[in-house]
């Protein structure tokens, strides 16, 4: 028997039978997307994982990460974007730590190998940035001599108009060093 290009034609037990070609085609795309289905369940759950481990000396300090509280030292933060985080660690009886921490790539979490080691050939790596800190004991007061400095300056700043205070000391009020 002859195939055209729109049938072939395939011999079950002496009868023919037409199988479009169509037909065909969409039997290859279910199974192609069958197996991308199965490929990206099963190597989907290997890919890179990242995580933040913040400690502190001594332990049980209240951790803010970009303003947000997220626990209690030590602790293990999963977190998916790279960059600049602020951490903030509070303890009662020592002094408010606060830093701008930068948290890195590793070499494989970086453009364009990334889409190698994460779409393509997903492994599993897993990366860990650690934050360790230690809290100085003390209170978190202001002294009272900057205390009063600084509630004459902002005095200074309720009482003037829109246009700011004017630049030449009256009495000595406005005699603070510039703020840091």
């Amino acid at each position: 028997m002859r195939a055209n290009a729109i049938w072939s034609w395939r011999t079950e037990r002496g009868s023919p039978r037409p199988v479009a070609r169509a037909e065909r085609v969409a039997r290859a795309g279910l199974l192609l997307a069958g197996a991308v289905l199965l490929a990206s369940t099963v190597l989907g759950s290997c890919r890179a994982t990242s995580e933040l481990a913040i400690d502190s000396d001594p332990p049980g300090a209240e951790v803010r990460v970009d303003d947000v509280v997220v626990g209690t030292t030590p602790m293990r933060l999963p977190f998916k974007d790279y960059g600049t985080r602020r951490i903030t660690l509070y303890k009662p009886g020592y002094l408010t730590n606060s830093q701008l921490v930068v948290v890195d790539p590793p070499w494989y979490a970086t453009f364009p190998i990334d889409l190698v080691t994460e779409v393509l050939f997903p492994v599993g790596w897993h990366h860990v940035q650690r934050f360790q800190t230690t809290l100085e004991p003390g209170t978190g007061s202001i002294a009272s001599p900057e205390l009063e400095v600084v509630l004459r300056r902002a005095e200074v700043l309720r009482r003037a108009g829109p246009e700011g205070p004017k630049r030449e000391p009256a009495s000595g009020v406005d005699a603070a060093p510039p703020p840091r």
